[in-house]
């Protein structure tokens, strides 16, 4: 018998019962014991998960978009033009069945013994190994989120190539970024991201209940950081310091905190005027505002045709701000001269919006 019950069988387990067999529920979530009941309990889990995340989604993103329109009316998130949140959508949902085979495949794993997740405090032998598993799985997280991020989707021109990062950073200025865009990648690029929350438990003793919770903190924290209105204290990598990401098109490459961009040196922070310019209590520069709008003619008009890496090149030509060049250029060494000089550590470029 699987060491652990399947989300699906505990979820919908008690319903399906009332129609079926207990044997047959078993044998359709995945706990049949045969190749063919591994197949089912795979579907049956990606349904479950891809509905979970479409009710998400729009839940939580239309919250989001609210909560900004009412409280910060002025705010570059709430005027988003309507034509782009409509792409934001679109370029989501393609993304979305492969999204969830990251839960899937974190759930098969446990259901077959191979992750090393522990349902109870015993099975993790008290509080003290709890906490630790729980710790060693954020920082694991942290690290290879960065590597991901900074290494596969920016660094490498093969990982580029593959991967079609630009397909999200096409969203570059203020009033081109709210919940919406959080969830818009091209699916292996969001795919990738989501990936270590579940490689990591095959390595790592860590309690089930919080392996779950930091899937679904991950999905709040994505929508979060692309709606810049509520900065967070060091150490968090919060939505102003994801903003300067996408401004940039480099720096700050973290996931939930700046650990990792502080020891590669590829931190930028916010300048003293970053939360009044998010709040739309300063005006958005007019030169950002025509290139932002120029950018976004172009997205619309070439999304689905040719590599949106295009429209972010037509965007430097036009003068749009990225550090990507010269981040690439850095190395290890140049970087800690850098650091020397400056007395920070910022990838020897100055603070910004």
């Amino acid at each position: 018998m699987p060491r652990h019950r399947s989300l699906v069988q505990l979820v919908l387990g008690p319903v399906l019962t009332r129609y079926v067999d207990a044997e047959t529920v078993r044998y359709l979530t995945g706990h049949g014991g045969t190749f063919a009941s591994d197949v089912l309990g795979l579907l049956s889990t990606w349904a479950m998960f891809y509905v979970a995340l479409i009710c998400f989604y729009f839940i939580f993103c239309r919250a989001a978009r609210g909560y900004c329109a009412w409280k910060y009316p002025k705010a570059p998130t709430s005027a988003v033009p309507e034509r782009l949140i409509a792409n934001m959508i679109e370029v989501s949902h393609r993304a979305f069945p492969l999204y969830v085979t990251v839960p899937m495949l974190g759930d098969f794993f446990r259901v077959k013994g191979w992750s090393r997740v522990c349902d109870t405090l015993d099975e993790c032998g008290g509080w003290a190994p709890a906490l630790i598993g729980c710790v060693t799985y954020f920082l694991a997280l942290e690290l290879l989120i960065f590597v991901d991020h900074y290494y596969l989707l920016h660094k490498l021109d093969s990982g580029k190539r593959l991967m079609k990062h630009a397909y999200h950073h096409v969203y570059k200025y203020a009033d081109q970024l709210n919940a919406f865009s959080g969830y818009s990648f091209a699916p292996q690029d969001g795919w990738s991201q989501g990936l270590p929350l579940a490689l990591c438990t095959l390595v790592i003793p860590v309690p089930t209940p919080f392996v779950m919770a930091m899937e679904v903190l991950t999905g709040l924290w994505t929508l979060y950081i692309h709606t810049d209105v509520a900065p967070l204290p060091w150490p968090f990598m919060g939505c102003d310091y994801h903003y300067i990401h996408h401004k940039y098109n480099w720096y700050n490459f973290g996931f939930m905190t700046q650990l990792f961009d502080t020891l590669f040196g590829t931190i930028k922070h916010p300048k003293a005027d970053a939360v009044q310019l998010s709040h739309g209590l300063l005006p958005m520069p007019a030169a950002e505002l025509e290139k932002s709008a120029s950018l976004t003619e172009q997205l619309l008009e070439a999304r689905g045709i040719v590599d949106c890496a295009n429209a972010l090149k037509s965007d430097a030509a036009r003068g749009g701000e990225s550090g990507e060049s010269q981040g690439t250029a850095m190395t290890g060494q140049t970087q800690r001269r850098h650091r020397g000089q400056n007395g920070n550590v910022s990838s020897g470029v100055g603070d910004a919006h």
